[in-house]
């Protein structure tokens, strides 16, 4: 990019007005990905001295979006789009000259800060080079302007005079030049604002992923330096309180059910219910406050790193039977309620949780806190693949239909509510089922499919947020197939 300034305000102005006719089509999903697509290739072709790490990030920047055509699923829409906009960030860190070998919890922080300021403010660093670059040739410039200026002015009088016959010879003619005058008297506004702050933003990210990144803004944070007496507070205090929580764990477990009830007054489905949750993300910040923890550390304080480490691995045990109850509870509350998508991905969170402790205990418990953050990078990247492989929507149906076909109840208005992930799923499921609910089922999802595709922004009539899913469903709804078998 410092070679030739031009090509990215070129592909930001291209991509700026592509952006502005893709991303009008309601949820952002085979429009955006399309959109993406131009935007990695262009980065290739334009990029010089590519390193690996910004190739690896621009195919999985590029992966993330396509799971937004690949799944239909709310909560992996926000995974997938939450994916988008991380390696996105990476993308202008590893820009800044760094590696993906660099990374750490600081630096990723410090990459969204980036991100941010680049899309802000970094085309005015390409606009500033392009002008320096066109600097010499200012008075050719100049002159071709003067040039067609004056031939705009003497073209106007005869093309104005032969548009006036024609559209009054002609009903067609005169009916586009109509709507192409109210185009451009009510929407060219908005469309050239959108097209032009797009361009704007892809300029400066396409600017920062090449190289030209504003690095200064954002100086490099550097660990404090404070003894293990100062992060030893919030270490110990944690130890404690998560060892009285395990303790009255201990007790439900052997006190069961007549415990729960004199005690808080709770069934034991409704303890399940309560805490699961809580337990998922209290995980999640003992892992945090370990990290922050080790960071805060001096480095050269190699007595303190050892009392952290017999601190941290304390932790992480207690940790772990912290997890062994919310496994419990979700076991307890599917059992008794079935499964909801909520939980499922709660669960999936939980199984991230433990590879990130796993990840955790093999780098920086044993002294390698440099590796912690890249492969806890991978494990995510690999995490969230398996989110759009595994199909979470179709687990909760299969769950709760074998639940179904042992006698429990079936919840058919929740299941008909389900995304087009949950659709091949259930349409398999339900001949197998009672024929009350089988044809309970059938009536909800023709009702809610009916709704849903007649809805512009949520059916996806545009092409633009269309999805894999929801064109199945289209298909299906269109094809008008029985669901339950014939009596």
């Amino acid at each position: 990019m410092q070679a030739d300034a031009r090509k990215p305000l070129v592909a930001a102005a291209i991509f700026g007005v592509a952006g502005d006719v893709l991303l009008r089509g309601g949820m952002w999903r085979l429009g955006f990905v399309i959109w993406i697509a131009g935007l990695v290739v262009c980065a290739f072709v334009i990029g010089r001295e590519a390193t690996t790490g910004r190739n690896l990030l621009l195919c999985g920047t590029l992966l993330a979006a396509i799971g937004l055509v690949w799944r239909d699923s709310p909560i992996l829409y926000a995974v997938d789009l939450l994916s988008v906009l991380c390696t996105g960030a990476l993308l202008v860190w590893v820009g800044s000259g760094k590696s993906l070998g660099q990374l750490t919890i600081i630096e990723s922080v410090r990459a969204a800060v980036l991100a941010a300021l680049n899309a802000v403010g970094g085309a005015a660093g390409v606009l500033q080079q392009a002008v320096a670059r066109e600097g010499d040739t200012a008075p050719v410039d100049s002159r071709r302007a003067r040039a067609l200026t004056i031939g705009a002015i003497l073209a106007a009088p005869p093309l104005i005079i032969v548009t006036s016959l024609l559209t009054s010879s002609d009903k067609v003619f005169e009916g586009l030049i109509d709507r192409i005058g109210n185009f451009l008297a009510t929407d060219a506004l908005q469309h050239t604002l959108i097209a032009l702050l797009l361009a704007w933003i892809t300029a400066g990210l396409l600017r920062a992923v090449l190289g030209g990144t504003m690095r200064g803004l954002v100086p490099e944070v550097r660990t404090p330096s404070v003894p293990f007496l100062t992060v030893s507070v919030g270490l110990y205090a944690l130890i404690a309180v998560l060892a009285l929580f395990l303790v009255t764990q201990a007790q439900v477990l052997f006190g069961g059910a007549d415990f729960l009830r004199e005690t808080a007054g709770l069934t034991v489905a409704a303890y399940a219910r309560e805490g699961f949750f809580q337990l998922v993300v209290a995980s999640g910040v003992v892992l945090a406050t370990l990290i922050i923890a080790e960071w805060l550390l001096d480095p050269n304080d190699a007595s303190g790193r050892r009392r952290y480490q017999v601190a941290g691995s304390v932790l992480l045990a207690l940790v772990s039977a912290l997890l062994v109850s919310a496994v419990v509870r979700i076991l307890l509350y599917v059992g008794e309620f079935g499964l909801s998508i909520d939980r499922a991905f709660a669960c999936a969170v939980m199984v991230w949780v433990v590879v990130a402790l796993v990840v955790f205990a093999a780098t920086t418990l044993r002294g390698r806190a440099d590796r912690f953050a890249p492969t806890t990078l991978i494990a995510t990247i690999v995490w969230v693949a398996l989110l759009n492989v595994v199909n979470l929507e179709a687990i909760v149906v299969r769950v709760n239909v074998a639940r179904a076909q042992r006698g429990e109840s079936f919840d058919v208005a929740y299941h008909a509510k389900l995304s087009a992930d949950a659709l091949p799923a259930l349409l398999a499921a339900a001949p197998r089922m009672m024929p009350v609910d089988c044809q309970a089922l059938s009536d909800a999802l023709t009702k809610r499919w009916s709704e849903k595709l007649a809805d512009k922004q949520e059916g996806g009539i545009d092409w633009r947020s269309r999805s894999v899913p929801l064109a199945y469903a289209r298909s299906w709804h269109a094809g008008g197939a029985p669901i339950c078998k014939s009596p």
